[in-house]
């Protein structure tokens, strides 16, 4: 009887407490008429073809999912950009950014697919964009004649992968005696540079062959994705078991597939400068409790325009392990040691995946391909 008197008691407070808190149901849109470009462009001295994507957002009055399949909704009328490269500020070369379509856009999203406009400009690998201090890129657009947007970046400078490299070593994943001494691990070491954001990943490249055809199957292993410090050495450990277990889930039990072949290992060391960190960072999806969300960008832009996306660099380095290749005639340092390919051809998790070596050297083997 006590209880119940409390509860009438606080009947008041509680309602009071509930009319505070409740959230109305009723969606105010905010529309203050300013125009906000989306812009993405990551350079990287290794390329030839430099891509921007150039968008704007929209706020329109009708269906939001019926104007996302309207490409003139997310396109300006006029693009007028140019990147300048500069050395200690002083201008030294210049592109002028021309358009493109290119059909590849994923068809299972919201918006327009799968043709979409990009923005580019070239360069060649006689004359690449220069990574070295002192050099920056600029980048400078005014869209439909009226709204400016600006940004700044350096490339990635100094990054080397270390271990293991071309062609003095292999990989090297298991013992000669798996049952007493088990997998190896193969470290692979790489200075980043200027750049403050890496992932390293190693494909490995099957040939499979199905009589005399032969398909090409490459196994992406996704090793470590971190942020480092400025030129700082990292060495990251990669796993033997692992590498088996992932070849086994990616090579199917086909009837028709007669060998495979391991053509190549090759090393993929993606490296990001700091902006592209930040951006990455402040861009993840947000665990707080009241889902606020920052938005970074290193654009800047004027004339009452807003902008988002990013104007930064990345850089892609690799190192390519290959064995034998059948069809120049051509040796190479091995991509992996002889008791991993021993393993991986006669081993517990892929000793049924018809592997074979066509490593010259290991014709006296029982796994040589015949």
């Amino acid at each position: 009887m006590k209880l119940k008197n409390n509860l009438f008691l606080l009947m008041p407070f509680l309602l009071v407490l509930v009319f505070l808190v409740s959230c109305s149901e009723e969606i105010i849109v905010k529309n203050d008429q300013k125009q906000t470009a989306v812009i993405y462009s990551l350079l990287d001295q290794a390329d030839t073809i430099h891509y921007f994507r150039i968008n704007k957002a929209f706020l329109g009055t009708a269906n939001s999912l019926e104007e996302a399949q309207i490409p003139d909704s997310s396109y300006f009328k006029s693009v007028d950009a140019t990147v300048y490269e500069l050395h200690n500020s002083d201008t030294i070369r210049k592109w002028k950014l021309r358009d493109t379509i290119i059909a590849n856009k994923d068809t299972n999203g919201i918006f327009f697919a799968p043709t979409q406009k990009l923005y580019y400009f070239e360069t060649t690998t006689g004359q690449p964009l220069i990574a070295q201090s002192g050099y920056s890129y600029y980048f400078k657009a005014t869209f439909d004649k009226i709204f400016a947007v600006t940004g700044s970046t350096e490339l990635i400078r100094n990054a080397k992968i270390g271990t293991p490299s071309s062609p003095g070593s292999s990989f090297s994943f298991a013992s000669n005696n798996i049952a007493n001494f088990g997998y190896f691990s193969t470290s692979i070491s790489v200075n980043n540079g200027s750049a403050t954001t890496m992932n390293i990943s190693v494909n490995a490249n099957i040939n499979e062959f199905r009589g005399l055809d032969v398909v090409k199957n490459k196994i992406v292993w996704d090793i470590n994705t971190t942020d480092v410090d400025l030129n700082s050495t990292n060495a990251i450990s990669a796993s033997g078991e692992d590498f088996y277990k992932l070849i086994k889930s990616h090579c199917i039990n086909d009837n028709t597939i007669t060998k495979r072949q391991l053509h190549s290992m090759e090393i993929e060391v993606t490296l990001g400068s700091e902006d592209f960190r930040k951006y990455i960072l402040y861009s993840k999806p947000s665990s707080s409790i009241a889902q606020n969300q920052l938005n970074y960008t290193n654009l800047v832009a004027s004339n009452g325009m807003r902008v988002r996306g990013i104007f930064a660099s990345r850089h892609v380095l690799k190192v390519t392990k290959k064995a034998y290749d059948q069809y120049t005639q051509s040796y190479y340092y091995r991509a992996i040691d002889l008791a991993s390919m021993r393993e991986l051809c006669l081993g517990q998790y892929t000793g049924n995946l018809l592997f074979c070596s066509d490593v010259p050297v290991d014709s006296k083997e029982s796994f040589y391909c015949k």
